[in-house]
């Protein structure tokens, strides 16, 4: 009965992450991508295809590493997209204040793969998410005032 109960833990662990729409990425990995996402759009303004293939590769290579379908659009894994901004202000103060709090958890308790208190954290975000009609595709870190870049 309890390794039923573990495998139903890694279950909704998995399908959670499934419905957050997106692994999210290390700081450092964040940063790089964000780099390459930069060079990639001012290379796309001058038509440099060699640098937009050598930009898009860098891009893959890291979205490939997190499990990232290749499909996904690069804006909505750059921190300092359109498609991040326009969840900035949408929430409550009180309610920020609280997915800010569970976020800030949901990331210390991915450090020591506490699982059990990550899909706390997971489903309490996505409670706020819903409240607010935003999508669960959405990254916590593009809600979260914490993490934006």
């Amino acid at each position: 009965m309890k390794r039923l109960a573990i495998v139903a833990v890694l279950i909704a662990g998995f399908l959670t992450s499934l419905a957050q729409g997106q692994r999210q990425l290390s700081p450092e990995d964040q940063t790089k991508f964000d780099s390459y996402y930069t060079r990639w759009q001012e290379y796309q303004q001058r038509n440099d295809r060699g640098q937009i293939a050598s930009m898009e590769e860098r891009m893959q290579d890291l979205m490939a590493r997190y499990g990232i379908p290749s499909h996904v659009p690069y804006e909505r894994i750059a921190s300092g997209s359109d498609y991040h901004r326009r969840y900035r202000g949408v929430l409550s103060a009180s309610d920020q204040r609280r997915f800010d709090s569970y976020y800030s958890r949901w990331q210390e308790y991915g450090a020591t793969n506490n699982r059990d208190q990550i899909i706390s954290m997971e489903k309490r975000m996505q409670g706020i998410m819903e409240h607010y009609k935003i999508p669960l595709s959405v990254p916590y870190r593009a809600i979260a005032t914490r993490d934006r870049r």
